[in-house]
């Protein structure tokens, strides 16, 4: 397939579209056709070889479901003229699998380049996409059957700030009195190289009326300082990373002296979506972390030795449980059935396994590692932050004797339930400036600690009877995960609220060993005398969940410009949540599009401790206090 034939007939020159970015932090461009993705390849492109580049680059594009089913074999298929285009053209198609409904965030060139596919019927995409773009694309035709009608162009509208660049391409051209009447007016071309074809129009939104205070209408993406991380777990880490990926400076603070040394110490992990027969926000949410943490994985960690992408199959399932809302789930992509041979071997009936095969184990101290290893990211271990002191406009961090840790313009807790108490202290010491904290403490004292047991053990000389890949269900089971001495298989975990079970070892083996002999049978029997011996080590870990099993992420201030943020309650899902959560405090902190649908950005967000929203409504309207001008 040729990329260019596959392109509209009428597109302008990139070089167009980019001519304002220079030496921005950060540029966005929303393309309501993206088609077979030429036109983003010619963007992406333009910013590799721009010598005054933004710092990151973020493409919004519009596709329907059939253009999405269709897009990973047409990049793969692709003839494009040159390497730099078939290096482009390979590196994007290899990440575009699953494209079911909804939003897909994909990172590029370090995490630079952010590409947020919106796959979907455009009216219902533009009525959940939060962004302020720099410039816009717009198709006359296109994926779309209908025309621009003025509520469509209303929903373009809230997409942009005042002087954002409008190209609209094709035929029929929109009427221009409904552009006027959406906020567009005629642009001026005169410092154009070329007049315009006659099936395109430039336009300018420049509202004639005030906008409301929640658009920003002057936002500008982009750092503006240091920021203090606090807790150096997978939650910290992930967020360390996307903000220095962005150009902030930040410090990552933690009572421990080396990173990782809570429960995102756990020796192996499975990154996989969670799924639910109604294709839950849960499910959505989880599959579209699990997308970014594969992507982390793959550019930061070694194959086979840190992590392995060879998918999981998940057990258990009853056949009631696959009903005929996840139909389309399905039909997207190979879950059904795992790889011929083994699961044959096991006689799984269709309805008894689900085989995902964008899925993986992960060494999670390793990420996290991985994650810190940035030029501007600075690891202060063996510093527990006590309580902030307001120092205008920055805040001291200080222990518990009052020595100063450090300073930062933001400070984000991701310090999993340790950030209540901070928060308490900072209250007590600040009452007027914490007279926000009602509002969301009786979430943040919600958090729990859940504590859990994971076996494992050295893998025997016959492994015939574990399987080639992970499985989950009723706990889970990993085996061949390289360790010092030897593949090593994982067994759990556990899940306990009591303090004193938890620190039964031998009470919790029998527990993981009762799931094994559930989820599999013949692997429980082929360890049973390393249990019977005491043979089987453990690890041991407290996970923070929240009373609706989501993370808290987002300001804690009702302020136009909060400086304190929360990243925790990541649960037990940890690996599928956090590059999401981080990616998502990102885009709020940065005035960025946003990676996900706002009615889930919704159910993430810190503010649904004190508003009750209405899942139906559009538009990110617990967040208005960070598009606020004053």
């Amino acid at each position: 397939m040729n990329l260019a034939a596959a392109a509209p007939a009428t597109r302008p020159a990139a070089a167009l579209l980019t001519a304002g970015w220079t030496a921005q932090a950060g540029w966005s461009l929303l393309d309501s056709d993206f088609g077979s993705g030429q036109f983003f390849l010619n963007i992406w492109q333009a910013w590799r070889a721009h010598s005054r580049r933004p710092a990151m680059l973020h493409y919004v594009g519009l596709l329907s479901t059939h253009e999405a089913a269709q897009l990973q074999a047409a990049l793969a298929t692709a003839n494009p003229a040159g390497p730099q285009t078939a290096e482009r053209c390979s590196t994007l198609a290899a990440q575009c699998f699953g494209l079911l409904p909804g939003f897909h965030r994909i990172l590029l060139d370090e995490g630079q380049v952010s590409l947020t596919l919106c796959v979907g019927e455009r009216s219902d995409t533009l009525a959940r996409l939060e962004m302020q773009a720099d410039c816009l694309l717009a198709a006359a035709s296109g994926h779309s059957e209908h025309p621009w009608d003025k509520w469509q162009l209303k929903a373009l509208a809230r997409c942009c700030k005042r002087g954002t660049h409008m190209y609209f391409c094709g035929t029929p051209l929109p009427d221009p009195a409904l552009l006027m009447d959406a906020g567009f007016a005629p642009a001026m071309d005169a410092g154009a190289c070329a007049p315009l074809p006659s099936d395109m129009l430039h336009a300018v939104y420049e509202p004639r009326w005030q906008l409301r205070s929640s658009r920003r209408p002057d936002a500008t993406p982009g750092p503006t300082g240091r920021c203090a991380v606090v807790g150096a777990g997978i939650a910290g880490a992930s967020v360390a990373r996307a903000l220095a990926v962005r150009g902030w400076q930040v410090d990552v603070y933690d009572a421990q002296p080396a990173v990782a040394a809570g429960a995102s110490g756990l020796p192996v992990g499975l990154v996989v979506p969670h799924h639910s027969a109604d294709d839950s926000p849960r499910s959505r949410l989880s599959r579209s972390g699990t997308r970014l943490t594969l992507q982390h994985a793959q550019a930061l960690l070694q194959m086979g030795q840190d992590w392995n992408p060879g998918g999981v199959l998940e057990l258990s399932l009853a056949e009631t449980d696959l009903a005929d809302a996840e139909a389309e789930v399905l039909s997207h992509a190979a879950l059904r059935q795992a790889p011929t041979g083994w699961s044959s071997a096991m006689r799984l009936g269709p309805a008894q396994g689900l085989w995902h095969p964008h899925a993986a184990w992960i060494k999670p101290a390793r990420l996290v590692q991985q994650w810190l290893n940035h030029e501007r990211i600075h690891f202060h271990g063996g510093a527990p932050v006590h309580t902030l002191e307001r120092a205008q406009p920055q805040w001291l961090l200080r222990d518990a004797q009052g020595n100063e840790l450090g300073a930062a313009d933001r400070v984000v807790f991701a310090n999993a339930y340790g950030c209540a108490a901070v928060l308490e202290r900072m209250a007590s010491a600040l009452p007027a400036d914490f007279a926000w904290l009602p509002g969301v403490r009786h979430k943040l004292q919600s958090l729990q600690a859940m504590q859990g047991t994971l076996s494992m053990g050295p893998c025997p000389a016959d492994t015939s009877a574990f399987p080639p890949f992970p499985v989950n269900g009723h706990g889970s089971f990993v085996a061949g995960v390289p360790g010092t001495s030897g593949p090593q298989w994982f067994a759990g975990a556990t899940f306990q609220t009591d303090s004193l079970l938890h620190a039964d070892r031998a009470g919790e083996h029998a527990i993981n060993l009762k799931k094994l002999r559930t989820l599999l049978p013949e692997a429980a029997q082929a360890l049973q005398a390393q249990f019977d011996n005491a043979q089987v080590q453990s690890w041991q870990g407290t996970r923070c969940i929240t009373h609706d099993r989501l993370p808290l992420v987002g300001p804690l201030e009702d302020q136009p410009q909060p400086s304190l943020w929360l990243c925790a309650g990541m649960g037990a899902r940890g690996l599928s949540f956090s590059a999401l959560c981080a990616e998502l405090l990102a885009a709020w902190l940065g005035g960025e599009p946003l990676p996900i649908e706002t009615n889930l950005a919704r159910l993430l967000a810190t503010s649904r401790a004190q508003r009750g929203v209405k899942s139906g409504t559009t538009g990110t309207q617990s967040m208005h206090a960070i598009r606020r001008t004053g």
